[in-house]
């Protein structure tokens, strides 16, 4: 199900636009309740319903207009919805936050299904939005893209072959496209966290908003275009 109409109560024509791939809950819901209270209008995108509809009632009580996209990434109609929502808002800013996270299986106990959604929606479906967006920004004259990576895509792990392919691919990704858009007035910004905890089943790790503060900062600061947030203690690191 896709719903790309405008649903907005306000009217703010001066404010920047961000869109932030799934943002109705967990990270993505954080970095976009940072960017709203910095007064920019939002387009928040999910794949639940209710979910969606509750963070866009949320977001709107700080003042900014706020519109949505549901729909799966691997879809073609979701990317068109989140471009011509994009396209529509003039954005400034590109967050790709959606991801499948890792399974910590061995190779051997990974199915088809499983690789093919972890490299669709991790790497793939970015990629295409990116390229859609990308050419927005090069009409406007400028734009940033953030891609949000994970420590995996620095750092090998047991267990995490398909996820760090994925994840390594966006790298290489946004390390290429990075070159070719500094020349045009275009920002590729990574960031690599370590565990977040977005869901329950996580006992440790770090806070969402704290993660969503330093991503917007580091957007904020001009000269940044990677980023590192390391949650875990000293003794842990690179291990």
């Amino acid at each position: 199900m896709i719903s790309s109409k405008a649903e907005s109560e306000l009217m703010h024509v001066n404010n920047e636009c961000v869109l932030i791939t799934a943002s109705s809950k967990g990270l993505g819901k954080a970095i976009a309740e940072i960017f709203a209270e910095n007064k920019y209008d939002i387009i928040i995108h999910g794949r639940d319903v209710e979910k969606t509809k509750e963070t866009k009632n949320e977001l709107v009580q700080r003042g900014v207009n706020v519109y949505t996209v549901l729909g799966d990434l691997r879809k073609e109609e979701t990317l068109e919805a989140l471009c011509t929502q994009a396209k529509d808002r003039s954005i400034s800013v590109l967050v790709n936050n959606a991801a499948i996270p890792c399974c910590g299986k061995p190779l051997e106990e990974l199915n088809e299904e499983y690789i093919l959604e972890n490299l669709e929606v991790n790497l793939i479906a970015p990629i295409k939005l990116a390229r859609r967006i990308y050419s927005l920004f090069l009409d406007k004259g400028s734009g940033v893209i953030i891609n949000i990576n994970s420590i995996v895509g620095l750092e090998p792990k047991k267990f995490r072959s398909v996820h760090s392919a994925s994840k390594w691919g966006l790298r290489g990704f946004s390390n290429s496209l990075r070159i070719e858009a500094e020349t045009r007035n275009i920002r590729v910004i990574s960031v690599y966290p370590t565990r977040i905890k977005t869901v329950s089943e996580f006992t440790y790790g770090m806070e969402p908003r704290d993660v969503a503060q330093k991503i917007y900062d580091a957007y904020k600061s001009k000269g940044l275009d990677e980023l590192v947030i390391d949650g875990r203690p000293p003794e842990y690191r690179g291990k």
